[in-house]
C-alpha cells in the first residue's frame, strides 16, 4: 500500500509533536474561535503556567496561533491542525479495546467502518467467568420486545431464553441459522420441542441457510451485539453498540440471509 505523499517524515513529526504530549492536545482543543488570554487557557486546561508558556511558544512558532498583547488566537492553519488531529483521535478511539479481541474477529471482518465502534461496550470472557458474553446476551434477551438473530453458533442458553420469551412472553423473534446449527438442534429432543413450540406460538419466524454464515449478530431492541467466537462455540467476547450505521448493516445482512434461506417449519424435525 503506497501513501499519498512522498515525504512521510514531516507529517509524522507533526503528529508525533502532538501525540507525545496530552497537554498540547488539551491546549489545542481549548483554543477556538474566540481569542483567549493565557490565564483563561490555564484555567480551562489545568496545564501549569510554565508548561503552558512553552506550548504556546511552540504553537506560535509553528504558525498555529497568533498573540496580540495577552491574547492568543488560532490561525487558519491552527484550526486545520486541531480539526484533523481531533478527527484522528476519534478514529483511533476504539483501537485499544479492539486490540484485545481482534484475534476473534470473523475471518472476513465486519463489513462496516470499525470507527463506528467508538464508545461501544465490550464484554469478554475471563478466567473467573468464561460465559460472561453469553450471560450478557441472555440478560438483554430476557427484557427484549423484538429480536433479530443471524448465527453460525448453536448457543443452547440463548435458545432457551428465546423459547421462553416467545412461548411464555411477548417476544417477537426472527432468527436465521446455518445448516450446522439446524443439525445440532435436530440431535437434541428438548431443543426440537422448543423450536416447534416457538414456531407454533406465532411469535417466532425461524429460517435456515444452506451455505455458511460469516458472523453471529443480534439486534435486540435498540442494541446490536456482535459475537466474537473465532469458532463454533460460545463467544469469547461480545461488542455491544447502538450506532445507527452498524444497526443498518446488521439489519441488512440479516435480511439478506433470511431472503436467501428457507423457512423452518415443525415438519422439518419429523422427517
Amino acid at each position: 500500500m503506497s501513501l499519498p505523499f512522498d515525504d512521510i517524515e514531516s507529517p509524522l513529526e507533526e503528529i508525533e509533536f502532538l501525540a507525545r504530549s496530552p497537554n498540547r492536545v488539551r491546549v489545542l482543543d481549548t483554543l477556538g474561535d474566540t481569542p483567549l488570554e493565557r490565564h483563561q487557557i490555564e484555567d480551562e486546561t489545568g496545564v501549569s503556567r510554565a508548561t503552558l508558556a512553552r506550548i504556546l511558544d511552540d504553537f506560535e512558532e509553528r504558525g498555529w496561533v497568533t498573540r496580540d498583547d495577552r491574547q492568543y488566537e488560532m490561525t487558519p492553519v491552527g484550526h486545520y491542525v486541531a480539526r484533523e488531529f481531533t478527527d484522528l483521535l476519534k478514529r483511533f478511539e476504539p483501537v485499544p479495546k479492539l486490540n484485545d479481541v481482534g484475534e476473534w474477529f470473523p475471518k472476513e471482518g465486519f463489513d462496516f467502518d470499525l470507527g463506528r465502534l467508538a464508545g461501544a461496550e465490550i464484554v469478554r470472557s475471563t478466567k473467573s467467568d468464561a460465559l460472561a458474553p453469553t450471560t450478557h446476551i441472555t440478560c438483554r434477551l430476557r427484557s427484549a420486545d423484538r429480536v433479530q438473530v443471524l448465527s453460525y453458533s448453536h448457543l443452547s442458553d440463548v435458545m432457551e431464553v428465546c423459547w421462553r420469551g416467545t412461548v411464555e412472553g411477548g417476544l417477537e423473534l426472527e432468527s436465521v441459522v446455518d445448516r450446522g446449527v439446524l443439525d445440532r438442534i435436530g440431535t437434541d429432543a428438548r431443543m426440537v420441542d422448543h423450536a416447534q413450540e416457538m414456531i407454533e406460538s406465532g411469535q417466532a419466524k425461524l429460517f435456515w441457510h444452506e451455505g455458511p454464515i460469516p458472523v453471529t449478530v443480534f439486534v435486540i431492541d435498540d442494541w446490536v451485539l456482535l459475537c466474537l467466537s473465532g469458532d463454533e462455540g460460545p463467544p469469547h467476547a461480545v461488542i455491544e453498540t447502538t450506532d445507527a450505521a452498524i444497526r443498518s448493516w446488521a439489519e441488512s445482512i440479516i435480511d439478506t440471509y433470511r431472503r436467501e434461506g428457507k423457512s423452518l417449519d415443525s415438519e422439518l424435525f419429523t422427517e
